[in-house]
């Protein structure tokens, strides 16, 4: 993902960002709640942001945003504003769902 890339994010009515590091293990436990998610809201998409190869992504994502980052992450966005977030293992398929109804 690219800079020019969450201002088009920020721009849409709906969009879930997750935010992932391929070093933590709790990481990839919350991908695999996104994925869940996913599955049970196939016309959905999750845009994801390495944290570590996309660094300047993710620091600009919480100067656009004002989210603390935290890694795992998931933000809902809406019109451009950040509505929830949830870090750690409060990222769940569940709490994604109720979320973004």
């Amino acid at each position: 993902m690219r800079i020019g890339d969450v201002d088009a994010l920020l721009s849409m009515p709906l969009a879930i960002v997750y935010k992932h590091s391929p070093l933590c293990g709790l990481s990839e436990r919350a991908r695999h709640e996104a994925e869940r998610f996913l599955s049970n809201h196939p016309g959905q998409e999750i845009h994801e942001v390495d944290v570590i190869e996309d660094r300047q992504v993710s620091d600009y994502i919480e100067t656009r945003t004002g989210i603390r980052h935290e890694s795992p992450q998931i933000i809902v966005l809406r019109d451009g504003k950040a509505v929830w977030c949830a870090s750690h293992s409060r990222v769940t398929a569940e709490a994604i769902a109720s979320n973004i109804e």
